[in-house]
């Protein structure tokens, strides 16, 4: 994956998109791992490479995204001040993905406002995202438990 492709890192310099490289780890997990479970310590941040996460309410089960397309984010949680991860992840297929450590992040952030600024502008846009669609999938369900 060209991570410059990726939706998160999209209008940074290049110069941070390397600083950002330096600090990721690439890995790999099996179908049915856990990259973090939901109230885990949120330190790290992944930038998927290839495969298929779930992210669910812990014990209960409930799909609440599903990450499939490479470049997308997991693992937000610690970026913004989240001390714990709100849901837990799980691969559904073999998946790779970059692995980065939250605190390390941040820093590259501070040390670059103009490209912390539109990073966060960035994680902004994709989380509104996430919860319009989060809207959507909730106004079917309300729409058709009404008309039953």
């Amino acid at each position: 994956m060209d991570v410059q492709k990726a939706d998160l890192l999209r209008g940074l310099s290049r110069d941070c998109i390397n600083d950002i490289m330096d600090i990721a780890i690439q890995e790999s997990y099996g179908e049915g791992a856990y990259l973090f479970l939901r109230g885990d310590p949120a330190g790290y941040f992944y930038f998927l490479l290839m495969g298929q996460v779930k992210l669910n309410l812990g014990e209960t089960g409930k799909v609440v995204h599903h990450v499939s397309r490479p470049g997308e984010v997991i693992g937000w949680s610690g970026l913004v001040g989240r001390e714990a991860y709100s849901a837990s992840a799980e691969c559904i297929t073999p998946t790779e993905l970059h692995k980065i450590e939250a605190g390390k992040l941040r820093k590259i952030m501070e040390k670059n406002p103009v490209d912390g600024f539109v990073f966060f502008e960035n994680l902004s846009k994709i989380l509104g995202d996430r919860l319009l669609q989060s809207y959507s999938r909730y106004e079917k369900v309300f729409v058709t438990s009404t008309l039953i």
